[in-house]
């Protein structure tokens, strides 16, 4: 039988476990979402110096399980002698594993860009970092959201293989509270139920997002899905 009770009694244990999992998840997208917007720029430089190291690190990333790259980073600070907290280590390295992807939709998205739009802008006398931001990067982010979704959907997801490493995230809650209650179903019910309202209130803010964003996206002509 499904015991209720469980439930109750342990809800407020999960739920504290959900904040950590929500800001570890929370910081390793803004991480992720900077470092994409960097690692991009490095590629569409025209710098080999820049591009090489850029090509090799996403290529690693592409090519190597999540939880093997988690576990370079947990032992490779540790052997450097740097003391950090363990659910640090887990957002910088949910971080490092999404810029990856992210920085190769933002190189497509600056690639798809009409070159019109960006001899429009240099005829106005448009610094390059005006062109940017004022250019580039919106028209990007009308084409990416949709890619951008998934990829911030698929950190959170991960966040829960953090806790091979100690931190005391949702999963890892509802695996302490099994080992005392011995009542699994009922937990890893309650654990998915949390991780799923926490991937829908994502979703919601990014659909707020993206009604902003409709009309700019019209003039621009970006897709809308």
């Amino acid at each position: 039988m499904f015991e209720f009770e469980t439930v109750v009694k342990y809800l407020p244990n999960l739920l504290h476990g959900a904040l950590l999992t929500a800001g570890i998840s929370a910081g390793a997208i803004v991480l992720a979402f900077l470092g994409g917007i960097l690692l991009s720029q490095m590629r569409v430089s025209g710098l080999k110096v820049l591009q090489i190291p850029v090509r090799a690190y996403v290529s690693f990333i592409r090519g190597v399980p999540f939880i093997i790259q988690l576990f370079v980073i947990y032992y490779g600070i540790s052997l450097i002698g740097v003391d950090m907290p363990t659910w640090l280590i887990g957002m910088l390295a949910l971080a490092m594993n999404s810029a990856a992807y992210q920085s190769e939709y933002f190189r497509a998205g600056l690639e798809s860009i009409p070159p019109g739009y960006i001899e429009a802008a240099r005829a106005l006398d448009m610094s390059k970092l005006q062109i940017l931001l004022r250019i580039k990067m919106p028209l990007v982010f009308a084409k990416l959201v949709p890619p951008l979704t998934n990829e911030f959907i698929l950190v959170l997801k991960n966040s829960a293989i953090v806790s091979i490493i100690s931190v005391v995230e949702l999963l890892r809650t509802g695996q302490q509270i099994i080992t005392t209650t011995y009542r699994p179903t009922e937990i890893y019910i309650m654990v998915a139920a949390i991780y799923l309202v926490i991937n829908l209130g994502l979703m919601f803010l990014i659909n707020l997002y993206r009604r902003k964003q409709s009309v700019w996206t019209g003039r621009s002509g970006g897709d809308r899905a």
